[in-house]
């Protein structure tokens, strides 16, 4: 029996290099057999009981974070995932402490700041009375704008942060320009 095949983005997806490398990668982790978020005997396409939860968080100012979280949790949930996608304001910490994995899609706003629907999720996890994470597993991509000298400081910041409070990154933070058009 073969192994069945990791999923990738088309070649004519509307990613740059960086963006591709970073959603690729994050899609082997995620889907290999093996990979860090792997359920033992579980194939490709459980049955909606046996679907592995999976956490989707977006902040956006604009619109484009939240796109690729929605188009994210789409193909997550093709490939047997059971995938969450809100806002990060509307993430309670005490979520945070389970065994469900977090990917935070967000851009960047100002000078390096988290966008509007991200302010609170920000001030909680910053707090000094924040809870410790250990059982977070997250991965965090941010879009920004390489002209601005705070490019995906947001994304920068949540990644930070929630490694001190003690999370555990599933891959390296990618920060991606959002002129993917081009």
């Amino acid at each position: 029996m073969n192994a069945p095949a990791i999923p990738c983005l088309p070649e004519n997806a509307p990613f740059t290099p960086e963006q591709r490398a970073w959603v690729n990668g994050f899609l082997a982790g995620l889907f290999a057999p093996t990979g860090p978020l792997a359920t033992p005997g579980t194939g490709p396409t459980p049955a909606t009981s046996d679907r592995r939860p999976l956490r989707i968080a977006f902040g956006s100012q604009t619109g484009t974070a939240e796109g690729i979280a929605r188009r994210l949790a789409r193909e997550a949930e093709r490939r047997g995932y059971s995938p969450t996608v809100q806002e990060l304001n509307a993430v309670p910490l005490e979520s945070l402490q389970g065994s469900e994995p977090m990917v935070i899609v967000t851009s960047t706003w100002g000078d390096g700041d988290a966008p509007e629907n991200a302010v609170a999720f920000w001030g909680r996890i910053e707090s000094e009375s924040a809870p410790r994470l250990e059982s977070l597993r997250f991965a965090v991509l941010g879009l920004g704008d390489r002209n601005y000298s705070e490019f995906c400081g947001a994304a920068r910041k949540f990644d930070e942060r929630l490694e001190t409070l003690g999370g555990r990154r599933l891959l390296p933070r990618a920060d991606c320009d959002v002129d993917y058009e081009k």
